[in-house]
C-alpha cells in the first residue's frame, strides 16, 4: 500500500497539542561520532541524561533512536536511525525529540537547522537537556541558536557587498577578471593583486584555437574529426582530458573566442520576481582577440554548415544519453543505411574512440525503434497505472522538502530579527561613543550581539537556500504533472520529441546488462524488412476471394492455389515474425512461399500487390524483441500527483 502524504500541521494544531491535558510523548536521539568513540565517549551517558530530563518534564518516554559512529556534519538522509525517526514523525508517533547537547543534532548550521525545521514543519519540537531549552518559545529558539556550533560564515550582508564590488569591477576599462576560471584561450594576469587582475590571451591555448580554425576552415574537418586529430597529436584540454566534439564546441566556439566578449550577469543571472537582475545590470567585458573578426566569422560559418549537412536528415533519438552500455559509456542515436539493423540505431559511445589507437568496446548496436518501443511501453504502463504511480511517488514523499509557506514565514521572521539585532548594535555603538569609550571597549560591548547577528544571518541564508530548492522542485513537479496528464490521454499520439521530454522529467536511464541475442541464422526477417522499409502495415488476415480476384492478375502465372497460399503465408510471416517452418502446417511448403517472395520483390510485383490492397484492413508490424537484457530506472517526483493548489490545500 502506498504511504500517506505527510500532513504539515497548522499553528492551531500545535497549540492544541501543547495545551491538551495528556503528557507530551518524547523520544530521545543519541549520537556519537567515530572520533568521540575513540576517546571513550559513549551512548549510555547521553541516554541517562535524556531520561532524567524527560522524567523531570513529566513527559512520556516512548522511544529511543541512536546513531553510533556518525559525524555531526551529516544531514538528513545520511543518518540511518534519524531517518527512521523521521519516518515515525510522519505517523504522529511522538511530540518532542530530546537530545543531550546541540552538537548531537549537528556540528554545522546546515545539518542543525534543516533537522530542526523539518521537525517544526510537522509540529514536533526539539529539546536540549544540558541547557534545559527547547524551541517552543522565541526565547528558547534564541538560546538554541547560541547552542549550535556553527562553521558557516555571514551570508546576506557579505554577499551584497561582494556582488556590489564585482559589479564595479566589471565596469572597469580593459578586460577585468571577475572571478572563476578564465575562458579557454585566456589566462589571468596580475592574479592576486587586489583590483588589478585582468584577462589576457594565453599563448599556448590560442595556438590550439588557431589549429582548430585551420583544420575546420582549410582542411574541411568537422569538430569530431578535429577532436580525434588533436588527441592523436597529444593535444589535450586544459584539464588534461581528451578533446571531444562537445568540449570543442564549448571552448573553441565560445563567445569569448569568437566575439572577444564576456557578459557579466548574462542570461543566467539571478533575477527578482519581476525579472530584474538582482545584483546589478548586465555588463559586456571586451577581451583581446584570439582570432580576427574575419577568421572568427569564417570558423562559425564553416562549423554551422557542417552541422546543417550532418543534421539535415537527422532523426529524433529520445534515448540518446539514457542508454548505458556494458562498458559504462552512453549510447547515442546514429542514422546510417549500412548499419546492421536498419536506418535508425543507437551506438555505444565506447565505439567512437577518441584516440586512433585506442580499442573500441564490443557493445552491440541497438535498433532504435525496437528499444524505444520497449522503454516507452514501460513508461506508458507507469503513467497509465495511477496506483503504481502513487506507490512510486510515495517512496519519495518525505519531510526533507519542507513547506514553502513555512519557509517563507521563517525567512520573514529571521529578517525581522536581523533588523532588530542591527538596531541594537547601532544603539550600543552610539551610546558607547557618547561615553567616549575606546574602540576596544565598543568591540567588547557589541561582540555578543555581533555573534548572534552572524548566527541569524547564517540561518537566514540556509532558509533561503532551502526555499529555492523547494521552489525548483515545485516547478519540476508542475512540468512533470502536465506531461503525465498529457500522456494519460494522448499516449498513442505522442511524438518522439514529446516522449523525449517525458523521459527527461522522469530521469529515465536504461542499463544494458547483456549482448543483443542473435536471430537464428543471423539474418533479419526479409519479409518484415520489406514492410518496414516500405513504411506500410501488413494485411490483417488471409486474402478473401474478392481480394484474391483483385491481385491475382498482378502475379506471374502458376498453380493458382499454390500462389494464393504463398501470398497468405507471406502475410502471416510479416504479421507474426515467426520462422518459416512454423507456418508450414497452415500454408504448405514455405520454401515455395519464400522463393515466390524473393522473385516478386525483384520483379516489383509485391509492391504492386500491396498497392492494390490499399483498402484492406491492416495491422502494424510486430516488434521482434531482439533486445539485450536491460534494466530501466527512473524517479517520480511525489508532487506529480498534486497541483500547487492541491498541495497547499492538503498540506502535502
Amino acid at each position: 500500500m502506498p504511504n500517506p502524504s505527510t500532513h504539515i500541521r497548522t499553528a492551531t494544531d500545535t497549540v492544541t497539542r501543547i495545551t491538551r491535558p495528556r503528557a507530551l510523548r518524547a523520544v530521545d536521539y543519541l549520537r556519537v561520532s567515530t572520533e568521540e568513540q575513540k576517546l571513550g565517549y559513549g551512548i549510555a551517558s547521553q541516554g541517562r541524561k535524556n531520561s532524567r530530563h524527560i522524567a523531570g518534564k513529566g513527559w512520556d518516554h516512548v522511544g529511543t533512536f541512536k546513531d553510533e559512529g556518525v559525524s555531526g556534519s551529516k544531514e538528513m538522509g545520511e543518518r540511518p536511525d534519524f531517518d527512521r525517526l523521521m519516518e515515525q514523525a510522519k505517523l504522529d508517533a511522538f511530540d518532542v525529540v530530546v537530545v543531550e547537547k546541540g552538537d548531537r543534532i549537528g556540528r554545522v548550521g546546515r545539518a542543525f537547522w534543516r533537522w530542526v525545521w523539518a521537525l517544526e514543519d510537522v509540529g514536533i519540537f526539539v529539546a536540549i537537556t544540558n541547557r534545559n531549552i527547547d524551541n517552543t518559545t522565541p526565547e528558547g529558539r534564541a538560546q538554541m541558536r547560541r547552542e549550535a556550533d556553527y562553521a558557516e560564515t555571514e551570508w546576506e550582508n557579505i554577499r551584497s557587498r561582494t556582488q556590489g564590488g564585482l559589479q564595479e569591477k566589471a565596469q572597469d576599462p580593459g578586460s577585468p577578471h571577475i572571478g572563476g576560471r578564465p575562458p579557454y584561450g585566456y589566462r589571468i594576469a596580475d592574479k592576486g593583486i587586489k583590483g588589478a587582475s585582468h584577462l589576457v590571451v594565453d599563448e599556448a591555448e590560442s595556438e590550439v584555437v588557431r589549429r582548430v580554425h585551420d583544420m575546420v576552415v582549410i582542411d574541411g574537418l568537422n569538430l569530431r574529426q578535429v577532436a580525434v586529430r588533436l588527441n592523436a597529436e597529444g593535444v589535450t584540454c586544459r584539464s588534461g582530458r581528451p578533446w571531444s566534439a562537445a568540449n570543442l564546441r564549448d571552448r573553441i566556439m565560445s563567445r569569448a573566442v569568437l566575439d572577444a566578449e564576456l557578459v557579466f550577469r548574462g542570461a543566467h543571472a539571478k533575477t527578482d520576481a519581476e525579472g530584474r537582475p538582482l545584483w546589478g545590470e548586465s555588463v559586456s567585458i571586451s577581451l583581446p582577440r584570439v582570432l580576427s573578426e574575419d577568421e572568427a566569422a569564417t570558423l562559425r560559418r564553416k562549423v554551422a554548415a557542417r552541422a546543417r549537412t550532418s543534421g539535415r536528415n537527422r532523426a529524433v533519438y529520445p534515448l540518446s544519453g539514457r542508454l548505458i552500455g556494458l562498458c559504462g559509456a552512453r549510447y547515442t542515436g546514429i542514422s546510417r543505411e549500412s548499419l546492421p539493423y536498419g536506418h535508425r540505431n543507437y551506438r555505444c559511445g565506447g565505439k567512437a574512440g577518441s584516440l586512433p589507437d585506442r580499442p573500441v568496446c564490443a557493445c552491440s548496436y541497438l535498433d532504435a525503434g525496437t528499444v524505444e518501443q520497449r522503454v516507452w511501453s514501460e513508461v506508458v504502463a507507469l503513467l497509465g497505472d495511477s496506483r503504481k504511480l502513487e506507490e512510486l511517488a510515495a517512496e519519495w514523499v518525505g519531510m526533507s522538502d519542507g513547506d514553502q509557506e513555512a519557509h517563507a514565514e521563517r525567512i520573514a521572521g529571521l529578517d525581522r530579527q536581523i533588523e532588530s539585532m542591527k538596531a541594537s548594535i547601532t544603539a550600543v555603538i552610539v551610546a558607547s561613543a557618547k561615553q567616549q569609550q575606546s574602540a576596544d571597549a565598543i568591540a567588547a560591548a557589541t561582540a555578543a550581539l555581533n555573534e548572534e547577528l552572524q548566527q541569524l544571518e547564517e540561518m537566514r541564508a540556509e532558509a533561503a537556500a532551502w526555499l529555492a530548492e523547494v521552489e525548483e522542485s515545485d516547478r519540476r513537479a508542475r512540468d512533470l504533472k502536465a506531461l503525465a496528464n498529457l500522456a494519460q490521454h494522448q499516449l498513442v499520439d505522442m511524438t518522439l520529441e514529446e516522449q523525449s521530454e517525458v523521459l527527461g522529467l522522469l530521469e529515465v536511464k536504461v542499463f544494458i546488462e547483456g549482448p543483443v541475442p542473435v536471430r537464428a541464422g543471423g539474418h533479419a526477417c526479409t519479409v518484415q524488412s520489406w514492410y518496414r522499409s516500405a513504411g506500410v502495415d501488413v494485411p490483417a488476415a488471409d486474402l478473401s476471394d474478392e481480394q484474391w480476384a483483385l491481385v491475382s492478375p498482378l502475379l506471374p502465372a502458376g498453380r493458382r492455389d499454390r500462389v494464393r497460399r504463398s501470398v497468405d503465408a507471406i502475410f502471416a510471416k510479416a504479421r507474426t515474425g515467426v520462422a518459416w517452418p512454423l507456418l508450414r502446417e497452415a500454408y504448405g511448403s514455405t520454401s515455395t512461399a519464400s522463393k515466390h517472395f524473393n522473385e516478386w520483390v525483384a520483379q516489383g510485383s509485391w509492391a504492386r500487390l500491396n498497392a492494390a490492397l490499399a483498402e484492406a484492413e491492416r495491422v502494424p508490424l510486430p516488434v521482434v524483441e531482439l533486445l539485450p537484457p536491460m534494466r530501466i530506472e527512473g524517479r517520480v517526483d511525489p508532487r506529480v500527483m498534486l497541483s500547487a493548489e492541491e498541495r497547499s490545500r492538503t498540506g502535502s
